[in-house]
């Protein structure tokens, strides 16, 4: 299964961005409440190109080091081996000209294996990464993402997988954690209405229905096979609050016997960017274009590993023309989950 962000993915994600902003103030809690040390190791699991990450931590490394100016900071990157790490170097490199000349490093592996020794991260942070899953659940026969699917036997599957994955992600992450030491989390999330990424609640289209209705159209016309099409699935989940913070209340799962706890936990919503530039300028041309680029960034994989990047082309050329059709139908709002979690002795 092949999971990999297109080049240039922090350009092309705003919203991305404004989730990692709206987190900003619990990132800023969790640093505040470290206990002081000669040295501290923080890391980003899921970073992708690192861009998107670029001003929290600066903020984070200015508030450590006014809190603890004597203790040396090393800042760490980590996504997937498929990652564009040479963009995620460059990126943790910003740091380094500034108070208090961070040490840099990245992590190469993926955030489904240990990254660091036991007992070493004061702070982990992870933002719109834990969605993906580690293995394939299995392709869907009459869709492209199984939450807009309506099959419950395939909602089993990937329900399994996604609580297996995360379950082991907190496992890991608990393990690399000193005791003290913080996690804050960021997930693209289901809320009790049934909201996530790409569905609104009716508001606007379902972004993945119309993935999928291309797709089936590029089937149907021959395009691409049956089992091109029914390979295309995104293989992602968004976890509900609920799934979220099972691992932190069952006192068996092992996160919770290496002494991880959960500290608050909620729920925000960030409206689409270029949505709401279009509602100010009317920049229909402007709105296709970079609204089709962000969806893009995230899914293209999913249709180029199944049938070929001029495929995955056409995908997105024909979703560009249907918002450009019709852009006051068209948004892509984010739900998304806030968990902070802290390792106790």
């Amino acid at each position: 299964m092949a999971i990999a962000m297109t080049t240039g993915y922090s350009a092309q994600t705003e919203g991305a961005l404004l989730c990692i902003e709206a987190a900003s103030d619990w990132a800023l809690t969790c640093v505040d409440s470290l206990a002081a040390q000669n040295s501290h190791v923080l890391i980003d699991y899921g970073a992708a190109d690192g861009g998107t990450a670029v001003g929290l931590w600066n903020q984070i490394l200015d508030r450590l080091h006014a809190n603890q100016p004597e203790a040396h900071l090393t800042l760490i990157g980590n996504d997937l081996p498929s990652n564009d790490n040479v963009a995620l170097a460059e990126n943790l490199a910003l740091q380094i000209p500034r108070s208090p000349k961070p040490t840099v490093l990245v992590s190469a592996r993926s955030f489904y294996e240990p990254s660091v020794a036991p007992d070493t991260v004061s702070f982990g942070f992870s933002a719109t990464a834990m969605h993906w899953l580690s293995a394939s659940p299995g392709p869907l026969n009459t869709h492209t993402h199984v939450l807009a699917s309506g099959d419950s036997e395939a909602l089993e599957r990937f329900t399994a997988q996604a609580l297996k994955d995360w379950n082991y992600v907190l496992e890991l992450r608990s393990r690399e954690l000193k005791v003290g030491g913080r996690l804050l989390t960021v997930n693209l999330s289901r809320d009790e209405q049934g909201r996530y990424l790409g569905h609104n609640g009716g508001e606007t289209r379902n972004v993945h229905d119309q993935l999928h209705q291309i797709w089936r159209g590029m089937a149907d016309e021959g395009l691409i096979s049956e089992e091109q099409y029914r390979n295309g699935t995104v293989n992602n989940f968004y976890k509900s609050p609920t799934e979220f913070m099972a691992p932190l209340k069952d006192q068996s799962s092992p996160a919770y016997r290496n002494g991880l706890r959960l500290v608050d936990e909620r729920t925000a919503y960030v409206k689409c960017p270029y949505r709401r530039r279009w509602n100010e300028d009317g920049d229909t041309a402007t709105f296709a274009a970079g609204l089709m680029a962000t969806i893009r960034s995230w899914s293209r994989h999913s249709f180029a590993s199944a049938a070929g990047d001029q495929a995955a082309d056409t995908v997105y050329q024909r979703l560009q023309e249907r918002i450009a059709a019709a852009p006051s139908e068209w948004s892509l709002d984010y739900v998304e989950h806030h968990q902070m979690m802290e390792r106790v002795g």
